[in-house]
């Protein structure tokens, strides 16, 4: 089973993947895929961005990369097109891992993809279900403050680079026929738990009938 785990900032997505590996689930985090395909990609990116994205030690710069993708569109674009085929690259590896890795224990493969970009990895259609972590707004501005200590103006600059993202993850769950489950992650921990256990119930029937639809039916005798 392929689950997609998806959210804004700070809705819950790392906390829910948290307990999908207590039990027992291979949890991939596509944005440390995306670090290190940074780090594969590193000698193509300093091609592109020159002496700007270059660290005091020789290295790749994030931080001034990231100053000069957000502000240019089409540097952005140039990025995106080096990167983000690595990062594929990588995904598919990590699941083909977990997958071979269930099979030789044999057990039941559950691999979730941990993403806020879930509809920019080609994974989408793969997904026997998506959960989407929800939160209300002001609670996402007082933990992205609290997490990343940046305060509430930042908080809501990261917030708003997300406009759109949820749009299009429900246009590629409709074009792929994928449904998608909302949780709201609005109290603790122990209500996420429990909230994230009926929506891997929900998960897990859907799947089935996914699955019972999908078999040839036996011609009647």
């Amino acid at each position: 089973m392929i689950l997609g785990l998806t959210g804004g900032y700070c809705a819950g997505k790392n906390s829910a993947a948290e307990l999908l590996e207590g039990w027992g689930w291979s949890c991939i985090d596509v944005d440390k895929l995306g670090h290190e395909a940074m780090e594969l990609s590193k000698e193509a990116i300093l091609a592109r961005f020159g002496p700007s994205a270059v660290g005091a030690d020789g290295g790749l710069d994030r931080r001034a990369l990231a100053a000069i993708v957000f502000s240019d569109p089409a540097a952005l674009a140039d990025q995106e097109a080096i990167v983000h085929p690595v990062a594929r690259r990588l995904l598919e590896e990590r699941i083909a891992d977990a997958e071979a890795a269930a099979r030789a224990a044999g057990r039941e493969s559950r691999v979730c993809i941990n993403a806020a970009l879930l509809h920019r990895t080609d994974r989408v259609g793969s997904c026997d279900a998506i959960i989407e972590l929800q939160a209300p707004l002001p609670l996402r501005l007082v933990r992205g403050a609290r997490r990343d200590g940046a305060g509430l103006r930042a908080a809501w600059r990261r917030i708003t680079r997300q406009k759109g993202f949820r749009a299009a993850l429900h246009a590629a769950a409709r074009a792929s026929g994928r449904p998608i489950i909302p949780l709201c992650n609005c109290r603790g921990r122990a209500a996420l738990a429990r909230s994230l256990a009926r929506s891997l119930a929900q998960a897990r029937e859907r799947s089935l009938e996914k699955a019972r639809k999908a078999s040839p039916k036996r011609a009647e005798p």
